[in-house]
C-alpha cells in the first residue's frame, strides 16, 4: 500500500519540506497537508525583507515543483477543530501523520498554549475518535526542551528544564501526546528538532536575520551595517533539507515511544554563521556591526548527540557553507524578485562613511646566549626610565625571576615581581584576574612594561594581560623553555583556557620584543625539553626538512649533552621556519594553515586531561603522530617518511602514555577545535618532510582507528596504556 501522509502546519517552512521530501522520495505516496493559513501556493504566511520592504516569503522553487498537485493537497482546517480534524482523518486514512504545527517562538502565552499544547491533544483525540489508526504519528518538538544542559552533547535520556515559554509548551505537548497515545494504544516517536536553516524561514531566526542583511546590503539597498546579538553563543544548526529527512526516517523507522535528536549533531558558534555569511557576500570588510541584546534565559551552548538518528541510517550530508550559500542565493533571487514584482523595488542606499586602518607590527627576536644577564640594559635602551613589572611561575621565580628582579633594581628601576603557581593549569581567568590585580597594586600605568619571564604559560597569559590592562601596555618575552624560545613567544596569539576548550580565551597582541636566551634550558627537566622538540618536530614537517633533519641525528647533543650550540641552531632554524610561515598569515585569517599540525587532535586530548598531568608539547607529540597514522593510512605520505616521523618521535620520548579511555573521549571533543577555528574541522598531515596537506573529511571514527594502529606499532605502542 502507498503512504497516505498527512502533515500539520503544512504551509510553513518545516511542513512544505517535509512534503516535499517524501513525494520526491517515494513516487507512489500522497500527502495532504494541513493548517489554519489560507492556501498559498508561492509563499509561506510570513513575511521576510528585502532592504526594509517586507515580502511574502517565497516558497522556494524546488519546493514548489516537488509538491506535485496530483499527489498533494492543503485543508484548511485548524488543529483545535477536533470535528474538522475527525473529518479529514476519516476520509484520508492516513498511515502517518507527522505533526509539526506550532506557534512562533515569540508569540504570547495564550497562543503557546493553544497552539502547542492543546492543538497537540486535540489532534491525538481525533485521530482517537475517527476510529482510523495510522501506523505512526510522528511529534515534531524543540530541542530548547532540554534548557541549558549541563553536560554536551546532550543526550535524549537527559533531564528536560525549558528557559522560556515556547520550550516549556512544547514539552508539555509530548507529555500530552504520550498520554494520549498510551491511552488509546497509538504509535507515537517524537522528533526534538534543534535549530534549523533554510530558505524561507522567519527572519527571527539568527541564520535568517543575517543573510536577509547581508544580502541586501550587497545589493545595496540596506545600510552597510550588520546587527546581531552575542556572537559567543553556540547551536546545532541542521539545514531544514535533513530536518526533513529525518522525520520521514521517524516515521518509516522509529521505535514507538521513543525520543529522538533531529540534529546535525556539530555545535557551531554565531561568529561563525556571520563569517559564513560574509564571505559569501564578500563583505567582510565593507560593514560596520551593531551588537544587539540576546534573547533573555538564552542558552549559551548546545550542541546534540544523534547517535539514536544515526542508527536508524541518518547522517548529515550537507554543511553549514552550503546551507548558507542556498540562504543568501535565496534572498539574492527569491526574495529580490518577489519585491520588484510586489511594489517599486527598493532604493539603493548613499555609502556610509569608511575608516580604513592598517597596522604593521616589527619587533626584534633576538638569539643569544647569555642574554638573560643583559636583560637590564636591553630594558633601559628600549624603554628608558619605564617602570618593569616581571611575571614568571614560581618555578622560574626561584630558579631567575628574583635575581633578574634584582639586577634591574640596582640599576634604580622600580620593579614589581608577580609568580603564578608553575603549570598549564593558571592559563586561566582566574591567574589573569590576580595578575591584573597585581600590576594596578604596583602602579602599572602606560609607560611601564610588562616582562614575561617563562614558558609558554607565562607568554600566553601575560600577553593576554598585555593586551586588556588599560586596552593594550607594552610587554616583552623572555622565553624559558624550548616550547617557549620557537613557538609560544613569537606570533602574537595570547590567550588562557577554559574548562571546554584550550586557549578559548584571547587575542592577537604582539611583543615590543623577544631576547631569547639558550643557555636557560640547562635547568629544564627532560619532559619540557621534549615538550619543546614536539613543537619543533611540528615546525620541521611544516616547512624545513633541514630541522627535521637535525632533531634525527642530535638526539643526544639535545636531550642527554643539552650542547648550546646545537640548542641555539635549533631555536634559530625553529624561529625562521615559523615566521616564513606566519609572514603572509599573521592574524591566522587562513584557519586552515599548517602550524596547526598535531593541534587538531592535541588541543582536545589538553581538555580531556584538564590541562593536568600533560605538557602541551607532549600532546602536540601525540597529535602528531595520530596525523601520521591518518596519513599513512591514507598514503598521503609513504611508510618511509611516517617510520622516520615515528621514530624521532619516540627518541625524545614522545608521545606519552596515556590511557586508551581519555584518547578515545578525546575525540568527542573535536568540535571545540571546530568551535575555535571556525567552518570546517581542517586536519593537517604530514606529506613529505617539510611539506603537509590540509584536508577537512577526519572524522572522530578515523582519529579513532588511527589509534588503535599506534597500539600495535612496534615502536609507538607504549603511548597507548590501559590505564
Amino acid at each position: 500500500m502507498s503512504a497516505r501522509v498527512l502533515i500539520t502546519g503544512g504551509q510553513g517552512f518545516i511542513g512544505r519540506a517535509v512534503a516535499a521530501h517524501w513525494l520526491d522520495q517515494d513516487p507512489q505516496a500522497h500527502v495532504v497537508a494541513l493548517g489554519r493559513s489560507p492556501r498559498r501556493d508561492d509563499a509561506f504566511p510570513h513575511t521576510v525583507h528585502w532592504g526594509e520592504q517586507p515580502v511574502p516569503a517565497p516558497v522556494p522553487g524546488a519546493t514548489r515543483r516537488a509538491l506535485d498537485p496530483g499527489r498533494y493537497r492543503y485543508e484548511r482546517v485548524d488543529l483545535n477543530d477536533q470535528p474538522g480534524l475527525v473529518r479529514l482523518i476519516q476520509a484520508w486514512q492516513p498511515t502517518v501523520v507527522i505533526h509539526v504545527a506550532g506557534a512562533l517562538r515569540d508569540a504570547g502565552l495564550s497562543d503557546l498554549v493553544t497552539t502547542n499544547i492543546l492543538g497537540t491533544a486535540t489532534l491525538i483525540e481525533a485521530v482517537a475518535a475517527s476510529g482510523w489508526r495510522p501506523e505512526t504519528v510522528v511529534l515534531g518538538s524543540s530541542g530548547g526542551v532540554y534548557g541549558a544542559a549541563g553536560r554536551l552533547p546532550v543526550s535524549e535520556t537527559d533531564g528536560c528544564l525549558p528557559l522560556d515559554q515556547y520550550s516549556a509548551t512544547k514539552l508539555a505537548a509530548e507529555q500530552v501526546a504520550c498520554i494520549g497515545a498510551a491511552r488509546h494504544g497509538m504509535r507515537v516517536v517524537r522528533g526534538r528538532i534543534f535549530n534549523v536553516v533554510g530558505a524561507g524561514q522567519d527572519e527571527r531566526h539568527v541564520t535568517s536575520w543575517l543573510a536577509m542583511q547581508a544580502a541586501a546590503i550587497d545589493a545595496g539597498v540596506r545600510p552597510p551595517v550588520l546587527r546581531h546579538g552575542p556572537l559567543t553563543t553556540t547551536r546545532d544548526f541542521i539545514p531544514v533539507e535533513e530536518v526533513a529527512r529525518a522525520l520521514v526516517l521517524l516515521a518509516l523507522r522509529g521505535e514507538a515511544g521513543a525520543v529522538y535528536n533531529v540534529a546535525s549533531g556539530r555545535e557551531t558558534r554565531i561568529e561563525e554563521i556571520r563569517e559564513l555569511v560574509l564571505a559569501e557576500t564578500g563583505l567582510r570588510d565593507r560593514v560596520e556591526f551593531h551588537l544587539t541584546p540576546g534573547r533573555p534565559a538564552d542558552i549559551p551552548r548546545q550542541v546534540a548527540s544523534i547517535e539514536r538518528l544515526r542508527e536508524l541510517g541518518f547522517e548529515p550530508t550537507l554543511e553549514m557553507p552550503e546551507a548558507i550559500r542556498s540562504l543568501v542565493r535565496y534572498y539574492r533571487d527569491e526574495v529580490a524578485s518577489a519585491a520588484s514584482k510586489n511594489g517599486k523595488p527598493a532604493e539603493p542606499r548613499p555609502p556610509s562613511r569608511q575608516v580604513s586602518v592598517s597596522v604593521r607590527y616589527d619587533y626584534p627576536i633576538e638569539i643569544r646566549a647569555g642574554l638573560l644577564e643583559q636583560l637590564p640594559e636591553r630594558l633601559d635602551a628600549q624603554f628608558r626610565g619605564a617602570r618593569v613589572f616581571i611575571l614568571t611561575d614560581t618555578r622560574v621565580r626561584d630558579l631567575l625571576g628574583a635575581g633578574l628582579a634584582e639586577r634591574i633594581r640596582r640599576g634604580g628601576r622600580e620593579v614589581g615581581l608577580h609568580a603564578v603557581p608553575a603549570g598549564e593549569t593558571s592559563k586561566s581567568l582566574e591567574r589573569f584576574g590576580e595578575v591584573v590585580e597585581a600590576m594596578h597594586r604596583f602602579g602599572f600605568d602606560r609607560r611601564a612594561v610588562l616582562v614575561n619571564l617563562g614558558g609558554g604559560l607565562v607568554s600566553d597569559l601575560g600577553g593576554y594581560v598585555a593586551a586588556s590592562y588599560l586596552r593594550g601596555v607594552a610587554y616583552v618575552n623572555v622565553p624559558t623553555t624550548l616550547l617557549a624560545q620557537h613557538d609560544a613567544a613569537i606570533g602574537g596569539k595570547v590567550a588562557v583556557n577554559m574548562p571546554w576548550g584550550k586557549n578559548f580565551v584571547g587575542a592577537f597582541n604582539h611583543p615590543r620584543a623577544v631576547w631569547v636566551d639558550p643557555a636557560v634550558l640547562q635547568s629544564l627537566e627532560t619532559v619540557d625539553l621534549s615538550s619543546g622538540v614536539a613543537e619543533a618536530i611540528k615546525v620541521a614537517l611544516c616547512g624545513s626538512a633541514r630541522l627535521f633533519r637535525l632533531l634525527e641525528s642530535r638526539v643526544d647533543d639535545i636531550l642527554e649533552r643539552r650542547s648550546p650550540a646545537v640548542l641555539e641552531e635549533v631555536v634559530r632554524l625553529a624561529i625562521d621556519t615559523k615566521l616564513a610561515i606566519l609572514e603572509p598569515d599573521p592574524y591566522e585569517a587562513n584557519l586552515r594553515r599548517s602550524l596547526n599540525l598535531g593541534h587538531t587532535f592535541g588541543h582536545p586530548l589538553e581538555t580531556e586531561l584538564a590541562y593536568r598531568d600533560l605538557r602541551h608539547g607532549e600532546a602536540v607529540g601525540f597529535g602528531i603522530a595520530v596525523a601520521t597514522s591518518i596519513a599513512r593510512y591514507r598514503g598521503v605520505c609513504d611508510e618511509e617518511t611516517a617510520e622516520r616521523i615515528y621514530a624521532v618521535l619516540h627518541s625524545y620520548g614522545l608521545p606519552p602514555r596515556v590511557p586508551r579511555h581519555h584518547l578515545q573521549s578525546a575525540c568527542h571533543r573535536l568540535e571545540t577545535v571546530h568551535l575555535v577555528r571556525g567552518g570546517a574541522l581542517h586536519f593537517v598531515l604530514p606529506a613529505a618532510l617539510g611539506q603537509v596537506e590540509i584536508t577537512d573529511d577526519v572524522s572522530c571514527a578515523d582519529i579513532q582507528e588511527a589509534i588503535e594502529r599506534l597500539a600495535r606499532h612496534p615502536v609507538l605502542k607504549d603511548c597507548v596504556s590501559e590505564t
